[in-house]
């Protein structure tokens, strides 16, 4: 709102600026193709949680939409599960590349970018025709939609569904599809029924923009731009390639740029303007549902840094620049139509309720309910006018630029965090690499060498398109559309921080347009290999219950499924490993324990980075990566399963994907403490399983001995040493000018990292978390500083009562707090009332590798899957318990399937 504002008394200012909004990755296609379709300006809201089926045109809703989390949220929702009868919502998803929707798909479709126009006009074809503006939309689409239908049968089926649970289903387009498609779903869902329920449309503010940065770059080639301001962005690494951005840009006669790095744009610039970083910065927005909030600084500018909204305020010539006032008069003059806000006559209370409860009440933006009306005639000449790309080939293949999932379109190529949490699906990281589908790669003589030991190198491959090239490594993507390659955007950069340099190829060389796919690249060898950091090598539980699932219509008959799902137990079902606490921890308080829906998790990672940002976890660089020693505490595990009847390409062609967290399991028998020499793994009462740092000899044996694999060892010491001086000795190395053993000597507390960069890295780190040193062993603690703090804070409240329990929900683990999908709960276990206990005593519960009578204090909750019968390709069990069943034979009288599909899986 502070921004729209200053915007209009610049305009006002200076009647000839013109504004103009480019992001690289165009989210808000949908809400600007339904503006275009109801004649009026709106907002998209999907109630996911809503929706018993779901379609997914390409839509990455959980992963790279906007609103990613909002979704998961709603999704999870709609999946859980407490009891045998309980309904679930269906996902089918058709799509290019393995995205993290499709990998929670019930039923998916791998095709090219290009073929989901022609798919959606097919579900156009079944489902429209109820409303008369719905039939010109319908009519509108066949002269491009004609010809062979593409998966017909499948088609068919998924929109029989949808029929049947009208007004309760969702159709979703995602941005990387053009125009045609979002119309074509937003009449779906109009013609189903869903406007009101599962998508919610809402009054939005027209947009501001004076024309796309195409028009802009018109305008600064002919010489009709004076002075160019740019707030933030990096239109010279970024802009559609065909622009030629850098020479465009200096052919203004002042160039002004508010960023936070001196990157690509930064050295085409004349003026440069350091910016504040958010987190530094007072500001305002709306959030997705419109609901005002206030955005407060956490703390003063390190560097001095500037706000946007203190630059507008500065060329609109306003006496307030302070970002503190600016935000302030914004929130003073709203006039609001409830009458929440007085305007003239705000008062300092209204001001401070607004900052302390962090929102406004009331002004979330009004639903509308937008009908067809004349309007929709533009929409029909758009869908008329239509060009769809032709299908790709082999030696015409299909290019699609797809959002990183680490590092968006490259504005956090530098932060080392999201470099090395590895991508959900490849598990690569540092970089990215050139997808491919098994097919695809064979076509194109393009083959893996299976890794021995930590060298995962790969081939390098040339695409080549509109006489552009590239070069990048090829990575062989389980689930990808035949024909096509997928390029992540964001990395390449040729002038960013040093955590970020030397990452990846840049696939914005390539992208002449803002279009997210292209039809016609070559792809050839370049002759030769390169090294890969990948966190997870081997992709299959060859037929082990690591993750257990059933089917909904199995999990309704055999509602304890996970139970038969195990192996065989040794003859002694006493722990290997006893516990000397077990007498104690009788008279324990709290035992705290873990539940963790996988009917719930996305595999999104929210988790992994908040564990890291709580407990000081450090990253390690690309290479340590490729020789597993990386840090992080809390890891998703992704899995592939298939029919064990397919061949080993139609295995990777078409598997199920699973999500798995694991971290530290907090055994009671835990196997890592009998073996420590040192003692400095040890339990507690509680029934934590904790760590001594200053015992810790480095042996590893307490890794060896885990079988979970969750023990993380620093090989170096990560948080005092910069990642390119790991090998170097102090003997024989230096920082500032200094020997290095000098400056230990002076001071042992001093890291080797220039000095202020020394006081940086301590800013980032929790002062509740001890920081480790090299030769130290460190894992998952469940976060015992706020477990410890809850119970401190519990006992001063008690006083002298001996009531000093820890009421439930008092507190949540980094990784329960973060998690947008609710499927990790921590608790007392002792507790029978608590949100946990009520979880493990679900039926679905179960622990991983029980059969190993460790006695994890961490269970999960089953998956379960609801498909279609119908669907062509259905299958009577998720492919998993086909391996397990073909692997394994049931124990416990194998209740977990009927005896029947047993027998046929076997």
């Amino acid at each position: 709102p502070s921004r729209a504002r200053l915007q209009k008394l610049v305009k006002e200012k200076f009647p000839k600026s013109r504004w103009h909004i480019y992001e690289p990755v165009e989210l808000a296609i949908g809400e600007a193709t339904a503006s275009q379709a109801y004649g009026q300006s709106v907002a998209l809201r999907y109630q996911l949680d809503k929706a018993k089926v779901i379609l997914s045109l390409d839509c990455d809703f959980i992963g790279a939409e906007q609103d990613a989390y909002r979704n998961i949220r709603g999704f999870a929702t709609g999946r859980k599960l407490s009891k045998a009868g309980d309904s679930m919502s269906r996902l089918y998803v058709i799509e290019p590349l393995m995205t993290l929707t499709g990998t929670n798909a019930d039923h998916r479709y791998r095709l090219p970018g290009s073929a989901i126009s022609k798919v959606a006009a097919q579900f156009a074809a079944e489902i429209l025709g109820q409303t008369a503006a719905a039939g010109e939309v319908a009519s509108a689409i066949k002269p491009w939609a004609g010809g062979e239908p593409i998966a017909a049968k499948w088609v068919t089926e998924c929109a029989g569904d949808l029929l049947k649970n009208k007004g309760n289903c969702l159709v979703l387009a995602g941005h990387r599809q053009p125009p045609a498609v979002h119309l074509i779903a937003h009449a779906l869902n109009v013609a189903l029924g869903n406007v009101g329920n599962t998508v919610i449309y809402q009054e939005a503010p027209e947009s501001a923009t004076d024309g796309p940065i195409e028009a802009l770059a018109d305008d600064l080639n002919a010489s009709r731009v004076e002075t160019l301001v740019i707030l933030g962005g990096n239109p010279v690494y970024n802009a559609p390639a065909s622009l030629n951005w850098e020479q465009a840009q200096r052919k203004a006669k002042t160039v002004v740029r508010l960023g936070y790095y001196e990157d690509e744009t930064f050295a085409a610039s004349k003026w440069h303007l350091p910016a504040a970083h958010y987190l530094e910065s007072w500001g305002d927005a709306r959030t997705a549902d419109g609901t005002l909030v206030p955005i407060q600084p956490l703390i003063n500018p390190l560097f001095g840094g500037i706000t946007e909204l203190e630059v507008l305020a500065r060329i609109a010539g306003e006496a307030k620049i302070s970002p503190y006032e600016i935000v302030r008069e914004t929130f003073r003059t709203l006039r609001i139509d409830s009458g929440i806000i007085a305007g003239e006559g705000d008062d300092e209370a209204k001001w401070r309720k607004f900052l302390h409860d962090g929102f406004l009440a009331g002004t979330a933006a009004k639903a509308v309910n937008p009908n067809y009306n004349s309007k929709w005639a533009d929409a029909v000449k758009v869908l008329k006018e239509f060009q769809p790309l032709p299908l790709p080939d082999p030696n015409n293949l299909e290019v699609i630029f797809h959002r990183d999932y680490s590092i968006d379109d490259g504005r956090y190529n530098n932060n080392g965090w999201l470099q090395e949490m590895p991508d959900p699906i490849s598990k690569v990281t540092w970089e990215n690499v050139i997808l491919l589908s098994v097919k695809t790669a064979r076509e194109h003589d393009v083959y893996f060498k299976d890794p021995e030991g930590n060298e995962l190198l790969v081939p390098v491959v040339k695409v080549q398109i509109g006489g552009r090239e590239i070069e990048g490594p090829v990575w062989i993507s389980p689930g990808q559309a035949d024909n096509t390659i997928g390029l992540a955007l964001g990395y390449g950069r040729t002038k960013t921080g040093r955590v970020g340099r030397g990452s990846g190829y840049d696939a914005y060389r390539l992208r002449a347009t803002s279009a997210s796919f292209t039809v016609g690249a070559k792809l050839s060898s370049a002759n030769r290999t390169h090294q890969i950091a990948c966190t997870q090598n081997h992709w299959s539980m060859e037929g082990r219950p690591i993750i257990r699932e059933a089917n909904l219509t199995q999990f309704a008959e055999h509602p304890d499924f996970a139970k038969g799902m195990t192996m065989e137990a040794a003859p002694d079902i006493r722990p290997l490993y006893p516990n000397p606490l077990d007498e104690q921890k009788k008279r324990a308080i709290h035992h705290w324990g873990m539940s963790i829906d996988l009917n719930s998790c996305v595999g999104c990672q929210a988790c992994v980075m908040a564990c890291q940002s709580e407990n000081n976890v450090p990253i390690v660089g690309k290479k340590q990566v490729g020789l597993s020693r990386e840090m992080h505490w809390l890891r998703i595990d992704r899995y592939y399963t298939a029919d064990p009847a397919q061949s080993p390409d139609q295995q990777i062609s078409d598997p199920q994907v699973v999500h798995q967290p694991m971290l530290c399991q907090h055994c009671e028998a835990a196997p890592c403490e009998n073996v420590c020499p040192v003692n400095a793994t040890v339990h507690d009462e509680e029934g934590l399983n904790l760590m001594v740092y200053n015992r810790c000899i480095g042996t590893r044996y307490c890794s060896n001995n885990c079988p979970y694999k969750v023990r993380r060892f620093n090989y170096f010491d990560y948080n005092r040493r910069p990642l390119n001086q790991l090998y170097k000795s102090p003997l024989i190395s230096g920082t500032e000018g200094e020997w290095e053993l000098s400056r230990w000597f002076k001071n042992p507390e001093r890291g080797s990292r220039p000095e202020d960069e020394w006081e940086l890295s301590k800013l980032v780190k929790n002062p509740d978390v001890t920081v480790r040193m090299r030769g130290v062993m460190e894992k998952c603690t469940f976060c015992i500083q706020r477990i410890e703090q809850a119970k401190i804070a519990r006992k001063v409240q008690a006083g002298a009562s001996p009531d000093i329990e820890v009421p439930d929900g008092a507190f949540k683990t980094a990784c329960q707090q973060a998690c947008p999908a609710e499927a990790i709960v921590f608790g007392n276990i002792g507790d029978p009332n608590s949100a946990v206990s009520k979880l493990k005593a679900q039926q679905r519960n179960y622990a991983v590798l029980d059969f190993l009578s460790t006695k994890p204090r961490t269970t999960y909750l089953a998956r379960v899957r609801n498909p279609n019968p119908a669907m062509p390709g259905g299958y009577d069990m998720p492919l998993s318990t086909k391996e397990f069943l073909q692997k394994n034979p049931p124990v416990h009288g194998g209740e977990h399937v009927p005896a029947a599909t047993q027998e046929g899986a076997r």
